[in-house]
C-alpha cells in the first residue's frame, strides 16, 4: 500500500504566505519585456503595433519537456523516487520498520512454560526421611494454542501501526517535495522579475535621456528594480531551506544537490504531470470512497484489529482459569523408626490449585468493557472517515474546477492584458504606472494559480489520508 506510485501532496503551512507575500509583492512591481523586445520595438509603428501584440512571448514557467507523459530530465529526483529513498534509506522508516520485530517477540513469550522448582526434604532428625525430586508445571495445551492466536492478533496490530505511520511519512514527504518545487517556482518567478525591471529601467532612462518622460518613471523603475532584488534573495534562500528539509527526509546530507521537475507551461490545458489533475479522468463517486474508505482506512481496520486482539485475549483468560497442575517426582528415603529397616524408594504426587477465589474475573470484566468500547469506537471512526472523505472530496472537486478556470482562459487573458499594456508603454500610449498595474494584475493571476495547484493537491493529498489508499 505504500508503495511510491501516485501524484505529489501539498500542504501550505508557514511558507504558504510568505511564498504568495512575496509574489504579490513582486507582481505589483515588475513588468515583462520580451527577450526579443529590442529587435521587436525596432519594427513598432503606429500602423503595426497593434499585429505585434499577438506575437508569442516566453512564458513565466517554461516546459523542460515539451512531450507528455511523466519524463524527468536526467538527474531530477522525481516524487517516486524521493518517496523509494525515503523508505529505503531514511533512518525514519527503518525505526518504524524494526518496531515489527518488538510485535515478533510475542510468539516466543507465547511459546514459554513455567520453569520446573526443586524440591530438597530432609527430616532426617525427626523423622528419618529424606526426599530429592522436582516439581513439574504440566500446562494444559489449548494454553498455549490461545496464547499463540493473541499472540498473532498482537503482531497483525503492530503491522497495522507501523503502516499508518509510514502513510503518514508518505504524506510528509510528498509535502516537502511539493514545496521544493514551488520554491523553485517563485525564485525563477522572481528572478525574471528582476531581470525585466532592470531592461524597464533601461527603457524608462533611454526615454528619460530623450525627453520623452519625467525622470519618476525612473526613479519608480529603479525601486521596483532594488525590490526584486531583495525578494529574490529571500526566495533563494527558501530554495534552500525546502531542499534541505527534503533531503534529510530522503535520508541524505542536507548539503546534497537536488534538482526536481519543474511546472508545466501555463498556456497549456492539458498536460500530464505529477502536480495537475488529469480533467480527462473523472473523479470516483462521493459513495464509493466512503466505501472503500471504511474498508481500507487504516484507522478503520486498526480498530477493528484492536477487536480481534481483544477478543483473542479474552479466550485467551478463560482458558487460563484452570491453573496449571504440579506434578511432584523423586526420590524418597526412609529410616523408618524406631526399629528400621532403611527403605529406599521413589515419590510421586500432583498438585491442583482449585479455581474457588480467583478464576480471572477482573481480566474478563475488563476484556469484556473494552470489547464493548471498541465496537463503539469502530462505528464512531468509520463517522469520523465519512466525514472526512466527503469534506476532502468536495475541496478537491472545487480545486479542479478552479484549475481548469485558470487553464481554460484566465492565464490567457491576463497573458493578453499585460501584453498589451507593455506594448503601449513601448511605444507611448500609457504611462509606466499603468504598465505596472496591469503586470502586477499578470503576476497575481499567476501566482494565484500556483496557489490553486497548492490547494489542490494539498486536498489530493488530504482525500487519500481519508480514504486509506492511493487514488
Amino acid at each position: 500500500m505504500l508503495k511510491a506510485s501516485d501524484a505529489l501532496s501539498i500542504r501550505g503551512k508557514q511558507t504558504h504566505s510568505s511564498y504568495w507575500r512575496r509574489g504579490a509583492v513582486a507582481a505589483m512591481l515588475s513588468f515583462f519585456v520580451s527577450p526579443s523586445v529590442e529587435a521587436e520595438t525596432s519594427t513598432i509603428n503606429q500602423t503595426n503595433k497593434q499585429t505585434l501584440l499577438a506575437d508569442a512571448l516566453p512564458t513565466l514557467l517554461p516546459p523542460i519537456n515539451p512531450s507528455s507523459g511523466n519524463q524527468y530530465v536526467a538527474g531530477e529526483v522525481s516524487l517516486d523516487q524521493a518517496l523509494n529513498e525515503t523508505f529505503g534509506q531514511s533512518p525514519r522508516a527503518a525505526s518504524v520498520r524494526l518496531q515489527l520485530g518488538i510485535a515478533k517477540s510475542a510468539i516466543p513469550q507465547a511459546l514459554t512454560f513455567p520453569n520446573p522448582s526443586l524440591i530438597v526434604y530432609n527430616g532426617f532428625i525427626a523423622e528419618q526421611t529424606y526426599q530429592l525430586g522436582a516439581s513439574i508445571p504440566i500446562e494444559q495445551p489449548w494454553k498455549v494454542f490461545f496464547r499463540l492466536v493473541s499472540a498473532k492478533q498482537q503482531i497483525k496490530q503492530a503491522d497495522l501501526e507501523i503502516q499508518r505511520t509510514l502513510w503518514l511519512l508518505r504524506s510528509n514527504v510528498r509535502r516537502a517535495f511539493l514545496e521544493v518545487v514551488l520554491a523553485e517556482e517563485m525564485a525563477l518567478t522572481l528572478a525574471q522579475v528582476a531581470e525585466l525591471t532592470n531592461r524597464l529601467l533601461l527603457a524608462a532612462e533611454k526615454r528619460a535621456n530623450a525627453g520623452d518622460v519625467a525622470n519618476l518613471d525612473v526613479f519608480k523603475a529603479k525601486l521596483a528594480h532594488s525590490q526584486a532584488q531583495i525578494e529574490l534573495a529571500q526566495s533563494q534562500r527558501q530554495v534552500k531551506l525546502t531542499k534541505r528539509r527534503l533531503n534529510v527526509l530522503r535520508g541524505k546530507d542536507h548539503a546534497v544537490e537536488l534538482s526536481v521537475p519543474r511546472l508545466p507551461p501555463f498556456e497549456l490545458k492539458v498536460q500530464r504531470t505529477e502536480l495537475l489533475p488529469d480533467f480527462d479522468q473523472a473523479l470516483p463517486t462521493l459513495d464509493q470512497l466512503i466505501t472503500t474508505a471504511h474498508q481500507k482506512r487504516l484507522d478503520v481496520r486498526l480498530v477493528n484489529q484492536a477487536i480481534k486482539t481483544n477478543e483473542a485475549a479474552l479466550k485467551s483468560t478463560y482458558a487460563s482459569i484452570l491453573p496449571n497442575t504440579q506434578f511432584n517426582v523423586g526420590r524418597s528415603i526412609t529410616g523408618n523408626p524406631p526399629d528400621g529397616p532403611k527403605l529406599n524408594g521413589y515419590f510421586i504426587g500432583i498438585n491442583q490449585e482449585m479455581p474457588v477465589f480467583d478464576f480471572k474475573q477482573a481480566d474478563v470484566a475488563r476484556y469484556r468493557a473494552s470489547l464493548r468500547q471498541l465496537k463503539i469506537e469502530a462505528e464512531a471512526q468509520k463517522n469520523i472517515v465519512s466525514e472526512e472523505v466527503a469534506v476532502a472530496y468536495e475541496r478537491v472537486s472545487i480545486a479542479r474546477e478552479r484549475i481548469q478556470a485558470y487553464q481554460d482562459h484566465l492565464l490567457a487573458d491576463s497573458e493578453q492584458v499585460a501584453r498589451l499594456a507593455r506594448r503601449s508603454y513601448e511605444v507611448g500610449q500609457s504611462d509606466i504606472t499603468a504598465a505596472i498595474a496591469a503586470q502586477q494584475a499578470n503576476i497575481q493571476v499567476k501566482t494565484q494559480y500556483l496557489e490553486a495547484v497548492r490547494s489542490y493537491q494539498q486536498a489530493f493529498t488530504d482525500l487519500e489520508q481519508a480514504v486509506g489508499q492511493i487514488l
